[in-house]
């Protein structure tokens, strides 16, 4: 083995310690400076950084050792020198990753929220029943909480990549309230009726979330109620909230309730209309209960299955008299989706008639048949009907499917009937001006129906 030099170790010996940062693990050198990957984070040295692309200076990150937080400050600190003059995002935001438009959590229990979250499509919004099979078969899982966040250090750097991504600014929102920036995935909301961001203030380019704008509204103790829209625009309705740089007040408008809870609230304050709509349909239920019992006094009492399809059939009489059903015929009479509603018309034709044969006994016109002998043999096909087992059962599951289909439109039209106070989106307007002249290209489920928030008919 080869000794060591006298001299060497007593050099060696005499060399003060080597000294290493408090910061992190990295080491200072014999000059007392940092090295290149601790100044990155610093303050003098962030200009360096300011001319590299996020894909460089992940790179760049890869090839070193990082402490727990050093990493995320380099990230947080890379994105406020480039872009945190744009929102007001600063090192105490945190930032939120969107996966999907379906992050949202579903309130529990979840078959009350399909109505309301699962619906996503026309036909989801004309059958409750199609987003409750896709839950059930958990083709569309719903979620009761929102899925685990990212890690602080790769969430600033997926908020970085997309922010210098073309058209990346619009995917990218921060709350002025709760100070959480927002990452949404790319294209638009699959219901833009149900706005997770508003901004309130007409001059001042700030946004929050609905949510926390409600939260904010209820606790300044705004006794909002539906009497303060008669007849008037969101405009003309300041609200206690003002903007805390400009001053100006906060303006109120109105929003789909989309829990069953809401639903209820709203239902209980639109009384007077809900009394109406009621008497309504109790008037064309009795209409309809004494024709059938006129017509079929001779021959007995009607069956509760019969009690039953009355019931619904006024139901669905008092919805296509109703101001919001023609309104919104002629908001989409000039786009191709109106032959969505000739669809439905036909269906529910078709299932009426075929359970109006499951409800009524041949014994009900079988004197009709005497007078009107042309009839004989349809009356044939009734009784026949009624007397074999397998075609009781059809007509038996095309009762279900009639009432379950009567129950979705009822249902519909009661949810985007009421509405729910809320903060308005300022940024919505212009939104909204240019989307009625492209209406057809729409993809919301709602204004192919022609029964979105522009219908204010009730």
């Amino acid at each position: 083995m080869e000794e060591q030099d006298p001299a060497e170790s007593t050099s060696s010996s005499s060399r003060p310690p080597r000294k290493t940062s408090s910061w992190g693990r990295f080491p200072l050198d014999d000059s007392g400076l940092l090295p290149l990957l601790k100044l990155l984070v610093r303050e003098e040295a962030l200009t360096l950084c300011a001319y590299l692309h996020p894909s460089e200076l992940a790179e760049l990150s890869c090839i070193a050792r990082w402490n727990d937080n050093a990493e995320q400050n380099m990230w947080c600190s890379y994105y406020v020198l480039q872009w945190g003059g744009e929102q007001g995002a600063g090192s105490k935001t945190q930032v939120r990753c969107m996966r999907s438009w379906v992050d949202d959590a579903w309130p529990a229990p979840w078959p009350l929220a399909v109505g309301f979250c699962g619906a996503r499509s026309a036909l989801d919004h004309l059958f409750w029943f199609l987003p409750f099979i896709r839950c059930t078969l958990h083709v569309e899982k719903p979620r009761h909480k929102p899925p685990p966040p990212a890690p602080p250090s790769l969430a600033w750097q997926v908020a970085c990549r997309v922010r210098a991504s073309p058209g990346g600014e619009s995917r990218l929102l921060r709350c002025f309230i709760c100070d959480i920036l927002e990452v949404s995935p790319p294209g638009p909301e699959p219901q833009h009726f149900r706005r997770r961001w508003a901004r309130p203030c007409p001059t001042c380019p700030r946004f929050a979330h609905r949510s926390c704008l409600e939260n904010v509204l209820q606790s300044a103790g705004a006794n909002v109620t539906m009497d303060m829209f008669d007849d008037a625009s969101a405009d003309d309705k300041p609200c206690l909230l003002r903007c805390q740089l400009c001053s100006k007040p906060y303006f109120l408008s109105r929003r789909f309730p989309e829990t069953l809870a809401e639903l209820l609230r709203a239902t209980a304050k639109e009384w007077r209309h809900v009394l109406k709509r009621v008497l309504v349909m109790l008037g064309f239920f009795i209409w309809l209960w004494t024709l059938a019992e006129h017509y079929c006094s001779l021959e007995g009492a009607l069956s509760q299955e019969a009690f039953v399809v009355l019931a619904f059939t006024a139901t669905l009489m008092m919805i296509s008299v109703s101001q919001r059903f023609h309104r919104g015929i002629q908001m989409i009479w000039n786009t191709p989706h109106r032959w969505r509603y000739f669809q439905v018309f036909g269906l529910f034709a078709l299932l009426f008639y075929t359970v109006s044969l499951r409800a009524f006994q041949p014994s009900l016109w079988a004197a009709t048949v005497i007078e009107l002998p042309w009839l004989a043999g349809l009356h044939q096909v009734h009784s026949m009907i009624h007397s074999s087992y397998y075609a009781t059962l059809i007509l038996s599951s095309f009762s279900v499917l009639y009432l379950v289909t009567a129950s979705g439109i009822i249902f519909l039209f009661w949810k985007t009937s009421l509405r729910v106070p809320t903060v308005a989106d300022l940024s919505m307007l212009s939104e909204t001006e240019s989307s009625r002249s492209h209406s057809h290209c729409s993809q919301c489920g709602l204004c192919q129906l022609g029964l979105c928030l522009d219908n204010t008919g009730m």
